[in-house]
């Protein structure tokens, strides 16, 4: 997938830059644009019929179904506002709450890189690394459970096998990881690294690596923390939304517009508009409002999938790989020294007034 294009600083601009109303990738006029066009098809087929293949007695009763329509429509608007409103909030509150789960392997790398200091610097540095890695590696196993995005990027064992994320013999040990069976309860051995894990900081620390026994403890921690997390995260995939709750706005959105149809033609014996070609241009605007709003929800109902407006989970990944590699080394810190910033007020004064002597004198001698 492409990056995600929506920096509102810099690309989008602020809020009340109309600009924004004309991007496509993401945008409602890309979800809404083949249904709008079907939609206006079926509202003028409906219209030419209505005009020129019925008869009196049939035009009559036509236009009088059209009025009785019509009473309910507004009525039918309010509750579709109330229903498709607190749906919409739900999901996007949900979709929300799925981003602030997927966990960083920040602390987990910052700790271990204080806690493992100990004797051969280069083991310690071994261990921190893999550390780090197995827990990438169940980041992604574990995501691959839920993500059809990273199961595409990693499609099979062998793939993370040539990423060099998991050796041959760890990844006998994991198993095959089918995409049909990894999508059950249970289906996944994504846990299994960090148990590793575990077990890797538990020899250390009876090797006298750690630096003292709280950070042994805080290490742990930070592990089991990402662990809840990466559960918390799978647990999206199969607690979902009640179906029913789903299936009642989309039943309610489509039989309004579809009332719509009726309700909305203009009804000749009253001479509304003699032209068929009238466009309904608030008929328009709700569609694209309500639809639209709809399509929010179902867009943002997964937010795991491939589409625009879903997480970029494989340039997520890719940052904790370039991070965490440098967190667990040990990189050279600048020297310590006082620089300007801590100076006392009073005496970066009195240092400008004395810059601006000086150059009230040079400017004197020219």
């Amino acid at each position: 997938m492409n990056q995600q294009k929506h920096n509102v600083n810099s690309e989008m601009g602020e809020l009340q830059d109309n600009r924004i109303l004309s991007r496509w990738r993401a945008s409602l006029w890309k979800l809404v644009w083949k249904q709008l066009l079907v939609y206006g098809a079926v509202y003028f087929a409906i219209s030419l019929f209505y005009r020129y293949e019925l008869d009196d007695e049939q035009t009559k009763a036509f236009e009088s179904l059209i009025e009785e329509v019509r009473k309910n429509l507004n009525t039918s608007a309010s509750t579709l506002t109330f229903l498709l409103g607190f749906y919409v909030s739900l999901v996007v509150k949900r979709w929300w709450e799925q981003f602030k789960k997927l966990p960083s392997l920040d602390e987990v790398a910052s700790v271990s890189k204080v806690a493992i200091s100990l004797q051969d610097e280069s083991k310690n540095l071994l261990i921190r690394r893999t550390i780090v890695r197995y827990c990438l590696l169940s980041y992604v196993l574990c995501l691959r459970t839920i993500s059809s995005q990273v199961r595409r990027h990693y499609p099979s064992m062998d793939r993370l096998v040539a990423s060099k994320l998991v050796s041959k013999d760890e990844a006998k040990l994991i198993g095959d990881e089918n995409p049909e069976d990894i999508q059950i309860i249970g289906g996944s051995n994504w846990w299994l690294p960090i148990d590793w894990t575990i077990d890797i900081i538990r020899k250390a620390q009876i090797d006298g690596r750690f630096a003292n026994v709280p950070l042994n403890s805080m290490l742990v921690s930070k592990v089991c923390d990402f662990r809840k997390s990466l559960s918390e995260v799978r647990s999206f995939g199969h607690v979902t939304i009640p179906l029913v709750y789903t299936q009642v706005v989309h039943l309610a959105v489509y039989t309004h517009f579809a009332a719509s149809l009726i309700g909305e033609q203009l009804i000749q014996s009253r001479g509304e508009n003699q032209d068929i070609f009238v466009v309904p241009i608030f008929l328009i605007f709700k569609f694209l409002f309500f639809v639209g709003w709809l399509n929010v929800a179902v867009a943002m109902y997964n937010p795991f999938g491939c589409d625009d407006a879903d997480f970029e989970l494989i340039a997520i990944l890719n940052r904790h790989i370039k991070v965490v590699s440098k967190l667990v080394e040990g990189n050279e810190s600048p020297v310590l020294k006082d620089v300007e910033f801590w100076k006392p007020v009073s005496e970066k004064i009195g240092n400008d007034n004395i810059v601006q002597d000086k150059l009230k004198m040079m400017l004197k001698t020219l």
